[in-house]
């Protein structure tokens, strides 16, 4: 009690105590900003690992597409959808940006950075494969020999559809996940550290402003007791002798 009283009796206390407030404030702003800016960056993460997964399926699907049904308007939107990754032609926004440089403006980390660009080479990768099965097409179709045409039409599907095509869709489909998750494990380890930040920050402005209440009530109590009367000095009178 006698520390809490001298403390309370400290004339620079309400300045201390206001400046504590004040700093703790500035703190709360900035971890929230902070926090703010993690939850931006996962929703790019979210975002770019959605398109990154997106375009690879519909490379999958334009492919499979064309090799079965040998329309020439599949094999277009196969290569519209490439061209769009590669920045050669608009997105559905209108934006011309290859996944790329949309990638690299996100702060992520580099390990990060570097998992999420071998999705797109995998996939990259894979299409070369689905252009070679476009070209098993292409020698099929002004074959005079039908069994000869359909080998090379079966050679297309197995190129589609076999074991390795699946083998190798799933390695992209694991390396976009395993970005995001490693976005997403990083991101909540810091958010939770500036939402603990800030909620500690929080309690100390609320303790600080308990301390100044108590601080201006202990003024009021001493500014109200009445003063005390000034002590009179008696004079023991001597006494005179005879």
């Amino acid at each position: 009690m006698k520390i809490l009283d001298k403390i309370l009796e400290f004339k620079r206390t309400p300045y201390v105590i206001s400046g504590v407030i004040f700093l703790s404030s500035l703190a709360v702003l900035s971890c929230f900003k902070s926090a703010e800016t993690q939850l931006t960056t996962l929703n790019h993460a979210a975002s770019l690992s959605r398109a990154m997964a997106k375009s690879s399926d519909d490379l999958t699907n334009y492919a499979r597409y064309f090799v079965t049904t040998k329309n020439e308007a599949w094999r277009t939107e196969f290569n519209t959808v490439l061209k769009i990754r590669n920045g050669d032609l608009p997105d559905d926004h209108g934006i011309t940006k290859s996944f790329k440089n949309r990638v690299k403006e996100v702060a992520f980390a580099q390990s990060e950075l570097d998992t999420l660009l071998q999705a797109e080479e995998k996939s990259n990768n894979l299409a070369k494969l689905e252009v070679e099965a476009f070209a098993w097409i292409d020698k099929g179709r002004p074959e005079i020999n039908f069994e000869l045409q359909m080998h090379h039409y079966t050679a297309a599907q197995m190129l589609m559809f076999g074991d390795d095509y699946k083998k190798y869709k799933k390695e992209i489909l694991d390396t976009t996940n395993n970005f995001y998750v490693s976005v997403v494990n990083r991101l909540q380890a810091q958010y939770l550290f500036y939402m603990t930040a800030a909620w500690t920050m929080i309690i100390v402005i609320n303790l600080s402003l308990i301390l100044l209440v108590m601080v201006i009530k202990h003024k009021e109590t001493v500014g109200r007791r009445p003063a005390r009367a000034p002590v009179k000095k008696l004079v023991a009178k001597k006494s005179i002798r005879k």
